[in-house]
């Protein structure tokens, strides 16, 4: 008897199924999915470009700093200049002056360029924000259709779904909680015959005599290769 009405509700879940995966299959999922992996893909290149963003400012921010430091000794030597006192001490400040001038040189060459490359990675961020927004509102206007197409299959799937409400409160909820197990991994039928070979309904793979004297004991045993509940009347 329990049997039998286990088979009732796996043959009305099956029509629940069948309607679950035409909604999975349909064009609407599939093109959010799309657009979700788009979106995705361009939310991780904000978030790296984002990154180098950060490190380039950073970067111009030693380089500024590097180039004050440089003007403000640039200009003690300058003032310096006046108390020198012969030749060699001007040699001297004229080759620091030199060596000073040349660094500054260097680091406005590399500011310049830090800069240039944050304008590019800016750029690149604006562009990127607005693929995500177009992204986006294309993902909406699909999830709505999804919506719809989900709320036609729901009311397909109400009288079946009224079934197996009903006879669940008949069922052993042991069994039903293994079945719901099973139907999790989206594999369909759960309940399967032994075989006249021996074996799994579903896989085909023989039993062992382990399973068979599961299954002469209790009618029903679990298929240790698919994981389907073989059954034997």
């Amino acid at each position: 008897m329990e049997l039998k009405k286990m088979l009732e509700y796996q043959q009305a879940d099956r029509e629940i199924f069948k309607m679950e995966n035409e909604l999975n299959q349909s064009d609407a999922m599939k093109q959010a999915a799309k657009f979700k992996a788009a979106a995705q893909q361009t939310m991780d290149s904000l978030a790296n470009l984002g990154s180098r963003a950060r490190q380039r400012m950073d970067a111009v921010g030693r380089l500024e700093e590097k180039y004050n430091k440089a003007m403000a000794e640039l200009a003690e030597l300058t003032s310096e200049c006046d108390n020198i006192a012969d030749m060699k001490e001007a040699e001297f400040y004229d080759k620091r002056l030199d060596d000073i001038a040349a660094e500054m040189e260097a680091l406005e060459h590399d500011m310049l360029t830090a800069n240039d490359e944050l304008k590019r990675i800016t750029g690149t961020i604006e562009s990127e924000q607005q693929h995500l927004q177009a992204y986006r509102v294309r993902f909406a206007k699909i999830k709505q259709e999804y919506a719809k197409l989900k709320q036609g299959m729901m009311e397909k799937a109400a009288p079946y779904q009224k079934i197996c409400r009903d006879l669940r409160q008949e069922i052993d909820p042991v069994l039903l909680e293994r079945y719901d197990r099973v139907r999790k991994n989206r594999k369909m039928p759960v309940l399967v015959p032994f075989t006249e070979s021996g074996g799994c309904g579903g896989c085909m793979m023989e039993l062992s005599e382990s399973e068979k004297g599961k299954l002469a004991a209790s009618g029903i045993c679990e298929c240790p290769n698919c994981g389907r509940l073989v059954y034997k009347v």
